[in-house]
């Protein structure tokens, strides 16, 4: 039994010591394979932008890119806590064509390997850089009291702003946004306030200062209405005339008062008398006289504001 124990031990020595070698080789080999994992991180970018600003990037560069590494699970896991390093793109030139991400790119340990970048590159857009001056312009929101408008257009200062930016987004803007002038609430008066541009778009930029000072006017709200073919009443010689015999009136004033005007209270009157054109010692003649509407809270405009008066 002994002899068969020892036999048994001792036969092909070599052959089982060899065996043995590829057992250890083997089990490394297997407990490597098992150790090694592969894991995808975001990697931060960060970007040199073109000196001087004559060239504008057109291009958005990600904030970051997603790399797939292979490694030990103890280097990955260190990586994962850590993070790696930003890796920069360098845009100082103004004419680079396109960004590539290579291995050689990333901050990493020898012993994990880049198998994957996403994207792997990134084509870059240029334009030139241009500046144009643009009218400035501002809207009104809101409605003022009741009974009142706006009178004329707002007036702004500066009328104008400088603006800069890649040459496509420049040249097709016709001018400058304010932010609204709010006129809620707003009585007769003039007000005048600071009001700040509009954000201008991507990559354009006003110069200068970022606001204007805008003056608008409030008056009562006020209407028109037209009277045809008023006769025209003549005070001063007996049995006169007038050529035309009648006028048109339009009557201008607050929406209240000329609505709810009637043509018989519309008196188109030549007073010779007031106007020193006639006397009682002038039994005949004739005169060019104003014609004239007395009327309470409205104007009146008169077509034609003047006639021949006959006596």
């Amino acid at each position: 039994m002994k002899s068969w124990l020892r036999e048994t031990f001792t036969e092909n020595l070599s052959l089982k010591a060899l065996a043995l070698v590829f057992s250890l080789i083997f089990f490394g080999y297997v407990h490597g394979q098992e150790d090694i994992r592969d894991k995808t991180l975001g990697v931060p970018v960060v970007s040199l932008p073109p000196d001087g600003g004559a060239r504008e990037l057109m291009t958005r560069i990600p904030a970051t890119v997603h790399v797939t590494l292979r490694g030990p699970s103890r280097a990955i896991n260190k990586l994962i806590q850590e993070g790696i390093a930003p890796v920069e793109v360098d845009l100082r030139s103004g004419d680079t064509e396109k960004v590539t991400f290579s291995p050689s790119s990333f901050h990493i340990p020898s012993d994990v390997k880049v198998i994957a970048v996403d994207p792997p590159e990134i084509p870059l857009e240029w334009e030139d850089v241009i500046t144009r001056r643009l009218p400035l312009q501002v809207s009104l929101t809101g409605l003022p009291a009741r009974g009142h408008e706006v009178s004329g257009p707002p007036e702004l200062d500066p009328r104008e702003v400088t603006v800069r930016g890649p040459v496509s987004r420049v040249e097709v803007l016709q001018f400058a946004r304010l932010e609204a002038f709010d006129v809620t609430g707003l009585g007769q008066g003039t007000y005048t306030r600071r009001i700040a541009l509009d954000s201008p778009g991507p990559s354009v930029r006003y110069l200068g200062s970022q606001a204007a000072t805008v003056t608008i006017r409030i008056a009562e709200r006020k209407i028109e209405r037209l009277f045809s073919a008023l006769p025209v009443e003549v005070i001063g010689p007996p049995h006169a005339t007038a050529l035309p015999k009648t006028v048109d009136v339009t009557v201008v004033g607050p929406p209240e008062v000329i609505s709810n005007l009637r043509p018989a209270q519309i008196v188109p009157q030549v007073n010779l008398i007031e106007q020193q054109k006639w006397t009682a010692e002038q039994p005949h003649g004739s005169a060019s006289a104003q014609v004239s509407v007395s009327l309470a809270h409205a104007d009146a405009q008169i077509q034609p504001p003047t006639v021949i008066v006959k006596w």
